[in-house]
């Protein structure tokens, strides 16, 4: 019944509920040695499951902030049961449920588990559904590498995927500064605007927001109108990142050669 899965809130201190809780699963599993995929994959299929459904009881029962924090739990131990399949053609229709809903869960929440979800599309469940659900694949790679205007270009409705789009269209703006972040050092506020669709006035409340989702760390110009950006989160790191790194790399490089030469000639 519905109050023997609230048990397993971690609260209230069930040994199951302690089992589903945090990494406490993998650190029971490691105390078992080397297991199987196949034992893997049923024993965090089994764990997505149940705190699947300890959310769903706790959103209908209005305990959001508890709900939030299930399918986080759940979308953890569904990535790593997806991790199990060593590759697409050992895809089955297991898999193929577990990367919808995955897939979703990352659309939903892109922010609160960025890291864990960074690499979700070297998945081969979820690289299945390109030919499974084009759509959705399409919608998932979106919030992983694009921006807010190829969301907006996005033709299929996300209500389908039971997905709010007040909400997809935050997290967009959100994950599309935090590109932003990584191309440029130096953010004009302008440009920050154009991206994020938004008034310039609305420029730092969307900046405040970013560092406060942990995707960001920079201070505001106000008087010169950009964003000094300290740390950024990488969405992503491939041929165009290695280009932005060798590129800030050799600038570095370049000034510290120039200190050194005025220390040399200081010395003289």
């Amino acid at each position: 019944n519905e109050d023997s899965i609230l048990n397993l809130l971690p609260e209230r201190k069930s040994t199951l509920g302690n089992l589903l809780e945090g990494n406490s699963l993998e650190r029971i599993l490691m105390g078992f040695g080397a297991l199987n995929p196949e034992d893997e994959r049923e024993l965090y299929g089994i764990a997505s499951n149940a705190i699947g459904k300890v959310a769903e009881v706790c959103r209908s029962k209005g305990l959001d902030v508890e709900a939030t924090a299930a399918e986080a739990s759940k979308q953890r131990f569904l990535l790593k049961m997806l991790a199990t399949y060593g590759n697409v053609s050992a895809v089955d229709d297991e898999a193929r449920s577990a990367a919808q809903q995955a897939a979703i869960g990352a659309i939903s929440n892109p922010v609160a588990l960025f890291v864990e979800q960074r690499c979700i599309m070297s998945l081969p469940p979820i690289m299945a559904l390109k030919n499974d659900n084009p759509p959705l694949y399409s919608l998932l790679e979106i919030f992983q590498q694009g921006k807010l205007e190829d969301f907006q270009s996005f033709t299929h409705d996300v209500s389908a995927y039971n997905i709010n789009k007040e909400d997809a269209v935050r997290n967009m703006r959100l994950l599309s500064l935090c590109s932003l972040a990584t191309e440029y050092e130096q953010i004009p506020y302008d440009a920050i605007a154009t991206t994020l669709q938004v008034d310039k006035a609305d420029v730092e409340f969307w900046v405040i927001d970013a560092v406060s989702s942990g995707l960001l760390t920079a201070k505001m110009d106000q008087l010169q109108g950009i964003v000094l950006v300290e740390r950024c989160a990488v969405r992503r790191f491939g041929i165009e990142q290695w280009k932005i790194l060798q590129t800030r790399l050799n600038a570095w490089r370049k000034n510290v050669k120039g200190v050194l030469d005025g220390l040399k000639q200081s010395q003289i």
